[in-house]
């Protein structure tokens, strides 16, 4: 089936179902013979340009040429293979079934040099990513250097195993080790602000705590061929964060000398996760050595796939094969950091004042009308920031009165609040009033000055989340509609810029601020959207944990709100008229 010149994108992996996609030259159209000679823009033409260094004479004497069947070129669809030429030429004149093959070293150069222009490029095309030729030993590339760069084909040395190879596995994990693994939507959309080099926070993106605590091992075998030293391994662990700059950490255990049986770390770390989409986490145990560390199993995961609480992560040999009964216990939380920045040291414990807040604002393009549209924006981008960091600074406040960390969740928050009314040896003295949307902490008598702080926060708590629900809407309509109007302009952009006098780094500047403000609206919109949402929930694990705990009352005033709908297949009256059928 011949691609459709009058669309400009590819066709979703959903019209794909069914289909074998094959790669390859395609011979042109007016093509009469049998077979025709086409040449190898990919490995072939790197070794040509090797060769022909060597030998000091023009690459098109050595281009190699190619015979190509023309029942082979005809199977050739949306995957036909051109030479690149420069981001520039590809914008005005690449179709979108074309598809170019770049050698890791040039591909490296261009993440390096032009991240940007190299995502937009990988947008609107297919790009492929092959090893270097002089890579003789077979070793292997890191895929994430071009996977950050939108890249979807990144070629493996799959007979080496080692590092890259475990990322390489790791990561389609979360597709069963097979098919599609969807990019992160700020590298999809068509405006949209993102750098492959990215050294910091996104614009609109939600930066993730991520919370390990590396518990104990079990069954950690020794490593094989180290019969230099004794039976019994000293193992630590490490645990490496691979994604974008501003994310890729490392950090490690203790070393726990003459147990491999059982070895108890007993350790917390604590890593900032800028773009959780595009992130992996990678444990590694070592055996540790005065001659050398050896590498005893590993075990490799998307960020977007941990789940939280304790959990035993399998660990794999070096070659990938699972090891029986060979385990890491750990336990995991995630909690979000809206305010962006750097990470703190205390992470989400680190409260903002109004004073001390960073907002995120637009940037000025240098076109009047667009700037503008988007200085409207200002106010509203403020109130959503005020929104999310006052229920985020009343939630931790809450925890740390309640004696937890900044991961816990409000069910343990009640949890430990009931836990003290119910161990007092008397009648509970603070209530849950739950026949409320809100529900409210009620003190009857007297109470410790603790439990009054407690209440206290709490009320705070309550009051900033219904402030947040109650008021997202607006706000979160105030921003789509900025970024709607400012969407407007961008079939006209370049127009409009070059209207008033832009041109050169001037003009590319304007459009590359263009796309950073669109970008901040939708996220601090889904941001937002986002932090109602987890209100909610809140208010749900309130509810539901009090009326089960024992402190709550009026609970048969249950909201509506709080009920989990499920959509149900209808039941034939057939089948449900009698209950005397088999079963």
């Amino acid at each position: 089936e011949l691609p459709n010149p009058d669309e400009t994108y590819l066709p979703s992996p959903e019209k794909l179902k069914g289909k074998i996609l094959i790669k390859g030259k395609k011979l042109p159209p007016d093509c009469a013979d049998s077979e025709g000679d086409v040449t190898d823009e990919d490995e072939g033409l790197e070794m040509s340009r090797r060769l022909d260094e060597e030998n000091e004479q023009h690459i098109g004497g050595l281009q190699r040429k190619l015979k190509l069947c023309k029942e082979l070129s005809a199977l050739v669809s949306i995957c036909q293979s051109v030479q690149f030429q420069n981001f520039e030429t590809s914008k005005r004149g690449q179709k979108y079934w074309e598809i170019c093959s770049f050698n890791e070293v040039v591909a490296s150069r261009f993440a390096n040099e032009y991240p940007e222009d190299f995502v937009s490029y990988n947008k609107r095309f297919l790009s492929r990513i092959y090893p270097s030729s002089m890579r003789i030993d077979a070793s292997n590339m890191n895929p994430q250097d071009f996977w950050k760069c939108g890249s979807q084909i990144v070629a493996m040395n799959y007979q080496t195993p080692g590092l890259m190879m475990d990322l390489n596995t790791g990561w389609f994990r979360q597709n069963g080790n097979c098919g599609y693994v969807l990019r992160p939507s700020i590298m999809r959309e068509e405006v949209s602000y993102f750098s492959a080099n990215a050294k910091d926070s996104l614009p609109g993106v939600s930066a993730q705590l991520l919370h390990i605590k590396v518990i104990s091992g079990q069954n950690l075998p020794k490593p094989k061929g180290s019969g230099a030293k004794g039976d019994v391994v000293e193992p630590y662990v490490y645990i490496e964060i691979h994604g974008i700059p501003a994310d890729c950490a490392e950090q490690r255990t203790k070393t726990v000398t003459q147990n491999g049986d059982n070895p108890i770390f007993d350790e917390n770390f604590e890593f900032q996760i800028n773009l959780p989409e595009l992130a992996v986490l990678r444990f590694v145990v070592l055996d540790d050595d005065y001659i050398g560390d050896e590498f005893i199993a590993q075990y490799t995961v998307p960020f977007e796939c941990l789940q939280p609480g304790y959990r035993h992560v399998p660990l794999q040999s070096l070659t990938g094969e699972f090891l029986q009964n060979t385990t890491l216990f750990v336990h995991i939380a995630i909690t979000n950091r809206r305010g962006g920045g750097k990470a703190h040291k205390r992470g989400l414990s680190v409260r903002k004042g109004k004073k001390v807040r960073e907002y995120t604002y637009t940037k000025t393009t240098g076109i009047k009308a667009i700037d503008e549209v988007f200085r409207t924006a200002s106010q509203p981008l403020r109130e959503a920031t005020d929104l999310r960091e006052n229920v985020q600074n009343a939630l931790v406040s809450f925890k740390e009165l309640c004696g937890l960390s900044p991961a816990a969740n409000m069910k343990q928050c009640i949890l430990t609040v009931s836990a003290w009314l119910l161990n007092s040896g008397s009648t509970p003295t603070v209530t849950l009033n739950l026949g409320t949307q809100y529900p409210t902490m009620e003190a009857h008598g007297p109470i410790p000055e603790l439990l009054r702080k407690v209440l206290t926060s709490y009320e705070g708590m309550i009051h900033t989340s219904r402030t947040l629900i109650e008021s997202s809407d607006a706000v979160y309509a105030k921003l789509i509609q900025v970024q709607q109007t400012g969407l407007d302009f961008h079939e006209d952009l370049h127009r409009i810029g070059a209207k008033e006098g832009l041109k050169g780094r001037k003009l590319q500047k304007a459009m590359e601020s263009f796309a950073w403000n669109i970008t901040v609206l939708k996220g601090q919109a889904d941001l937002l959207k986002q932090a109602k949402h987890e209100a909610l929930d809140n208010l749900r694990q309130i509810h539901y944990t009090g009326q089960s705990c024992g402190i709550g009352k009026n609970s048969s005033a249950s909201p509506d709100l709080f009920r989990v709908r499920t959509t149900l297949e209808p039941i034939p009256e057939t089948e449900a008229a009698s209950d005397t059928g088999p079963c």
